[in-house]
């Protein structure tokens, strides 16, 4: 005959298992309740800490566990000036929003528009500086513009005050660029990349102002002469 063995309830680890049980349930309610510590926002120039945060939906520093970076990205990005937009959660209860503004272009004074980096026309206010196209530029000729314009570094298109749409009787994408250190600048659109190199070509004219021909011959015209 075979005796069953009775197994003894372990009363420990049955003691350990629910202290277990309820140290997780109190440590993840405690978890679920603590709120958003901090925002860092990087990458804003256009756009002001306070508006990516209103807009954000998290201006009142929510629970963390609940924060939805998808959610807080396309909000963002519904946002005019925005192109792109990275959101992290930190193990801090912190959370990183870096954002990637849309280059301004230009102001198209006809339209009352701003150009941007997107070849899309906006409504925007609170823009400090940039440059204005002061004429009619056909459609055509508008877009290839831009889509070189876009290309030029920041900091060179911030030296730009106007744009003149320029054609001769030999070129019809040519353009005046008035500069903000007194000087000019006729340029071709294929030639537009040039601009780039601004600062370098400038440092060679020895302080002088004229007109810079980019469009063909490379050549420098000073003033008054």
């Amino acid at each position: 005959m075979v005796k069953k063995r009775v197994r003894k309830f372990n009363f420990k680890k049955f003691a350990l298992f629910i202290i277990t049980i309820v140290v997780l349930i109190i440590l993840g309610n405690y978890i679920a309740n603590i709120k958003l510590k901090n925002i860092i926002i990087t990458g804003n120039n256009y756009y002001t800490d306070d508006e990516i945060i209103e807009e954000s939906g998290i201006y009142n520093y929510p629970k963390f566990i609940f924060i939805n970076s998808s959610i807080i990205k396309k909000k963002l990005l519904k946002l005019d000036m925005i192109e792109e937009v990275n959101v992290s959660k930190k193990y801090d209860f912190s959370i990183r929003i870096n954002v990637k503004e849309k280059k301004i272009l230009y102001y198209d004074r006809a339209d009352d528009l701003y150009m941007l980096s997107d070849l899309k026309k906006y409504k925007l206010d609170n823009v400090l500086a940039s440059a204005t196209l002061i004429n009619f530029v056909p459609s055509d000729i508008e877009n290839k513009f831009v889509s070189k314009l876009k290309l030029i570094d920041e900091n060179i298109l911030k030296l730009i005050s106007e744009i003149e749409y320029s054609k001769s009787e030999y070129d019809n994408e040519r353009f005046l660029l008035t500069m903000n250190d007194g000087n000019q600048v006729y340029i071709t659109i294929s030639k537009l990349n040039v601009l780039n190199k601004y600062i370098d070509i400038v440092k060679k004219l020895d302080n002088k102002k004229g007109i810079l021909y980019l469009d063909s011959g490379n050549y420098f015209e000073i003033k008054g002469k």
